[in-house]
C-alpha cells in the first residue's frame, strides 16, 4: 500500500516512498518489551533503514514514543481523521507540530477514506495518506522516489545514565537527603508535563522504593504515558500503573540514583552515582549531575529501557 499526497498541488520535497523498506512499530509492541522495540529501532538505523511508528494519536502512550524513537514516518491511527474528538485531536496536533518541527518527521494518515477525512488529515499536518479515497486512480503516486532520514538522536556506547549525564556537565556531590527533595521537584514537573509523559527511574535496590515513594509515583503513573522503575528486586512490584524491572547486581545501574523524563515538551534527567560513604541512609553522599538537553535525556531514557523486562 503506497501513501498518496493530501495536496499534490502542495510544494513539497517529500514523496509516496515514505513506507519504502521502512520498520514499523508501534506502541503496543512498546509496552510489551520496550528493550526488544528500541533494539528494532537501533539496528535499523544502523541499516540506514527508516523507522515509521503506526498507530498514533490512539492514546498518550503513542505520543509518548514520538520523542523517544524519533520515528522517520508518523502513521496516524484511522481514529485521528474520523472519530476522535476535538480534543484529542488537538492534543495530538500540539505534539505532532512539535516532533515534525524538531525532527523533520512524515506525516501519514490511515482511513482518508473521504474528501472530509482529507481535510481533517491536512488540518492534523498530514503530507500523505491511506484510504479508500485513493483506490478509484491510484493518486499521485511517484514510487521511485523515498524519504531522507529525519534528524535523530545519536546512540551511546555508554551503559551508564551517570556517564550520558555528566558528559560534559559539572558534577556536584550531594546527600541523599538532598538528592530526594530534588527527585520530588522533578516528579512534580512531570506530573505537569502532560499526558504524553515518559518518567523513569532506578532506585538501585527495591528497599529504596519506599511506601511514600509508592505512593507519589502511583500519582505519577496515573498522570503520564509510561512509568517504570529499575531496581534489585523490582521486577516483582505490583503497583498499578508502574512498570518494574529488575536490575543485575552487577548492573551499572544498581551504583546509580536516576530519574530521567521525557516529554514532547519537558525534559530533565537527574542523575547520581552512590559514592559509597555515609552511615546512615540519608546521609550517604552521591556525585550528581542534572541536564535537561534533550539528546541527553534521550540517551539517558534509551539505556535505562534497555533494562527493560518483557510483560
Amino acid at each position: 500500500m503506497i501513501p498518496v499526497e493530501l495536496d499534490p498541488g502542495r510544494t513539497t520535497s517529500r514523496s509516496t516512498g515514505v513506507l519504502a523498506d521502512a520498520v514499523v512499530i508501534d506502541h503496543v509492541a512498546f509496552s510489551r518489551n520496550p528493550a526488544s522495540v528500541l533494539s528494532t529501532v537501533e539496528s535499523a538505523r544502523a541499516q540506514a533503514r527508516p523507522v515509521a511508528l503506526d498507530g498514533v494519536g490512539t492514546g498518550p502512550e503513542s505520543l509518548a514514543l514520538l520523542p523517544l524513537i524519533e520515528p522517520d514516518v508518523i502513521i496516524l491511527a484511522p481514529e485521528m481523521t474520523g472519530s476522535a474528538t476535538d480534543v484529542a485531536a488537538a492534543r495530538a496536533l500540539h505534539v505532532l507540530a512539535a516532533q515534525a518541527e524538531r525532527t523533520g518527521a512524515v506525516v501519514v494518515a490511515r482511513g482518508v477514506d473521504s474528501d472530509r477525512d482529507r481535510d481533517r488529515a491536512l488540518a492534523l499536518g498530514a503530507t500523505f495518506g491511506l484510504g479508500d479515497l485513493f483506490r478509484a486512480d491510484g493518486g499521485d503516486v511517484r514510487p521511485d522516489a523515498v524519504t531522507p532520514p529525519t534528524w535523530n538522536t545519536p546512540s551511546s556506547d555508554h551503559t551508564s545514565a551517570f556517564v550520558i549525564a555528566s558528559t560534559d556537565q559539572t558534577t556536584t556531590v550531594s546527600t541523599k537527603k538532598l538528592l530526594v527533595q530534588m527527585s520530588m521537584h522533578i516528579e512534580a514537573q512531570a506530573s505537569d508535563a502532560g499526558p504524553d509523559t515518559l518518567v523513569l527511574g532506578t532506585f538501585q535496590h527495591s528497599r529504596h522504593f519506599t511506601a511514600r515513594t509508592r505512593r507519589r509515583w502511583r500519582t505519577l503513573a496515573g498522570r503520564t504515558a509510561y512509568t517504570g522503575v529499575y531496581g534489585i528486586g523490582l521486577g516483582e512490584l505490583a503497583v498499578p500503573g508502574i512498570v518494574g524491572s529488575s536490575l543485575d547486581a552487577s548492573d551499572d545501574l544498581v551504583d546509580e540514583w536516576n530519574v530521567v523524563v521525557l516529554g514532547q515538551f519537558f525534559c530533565c534527567v537527574l542523575s547520581a552515582r552512590d559514592l559509597h560513604r555515609g552511615e546512615d541512609d540519608p546521609d550517604r553522599e552521591f556525585e550528581y549531575a542534572i541536564t535537561h538537553d534533550r539528546a541527553t535525556v534521550v540517551r539517558c531514557a534509551r539505556t535505562v529501557l534497555s533494562r527493560s523486562e518483557p510483560r
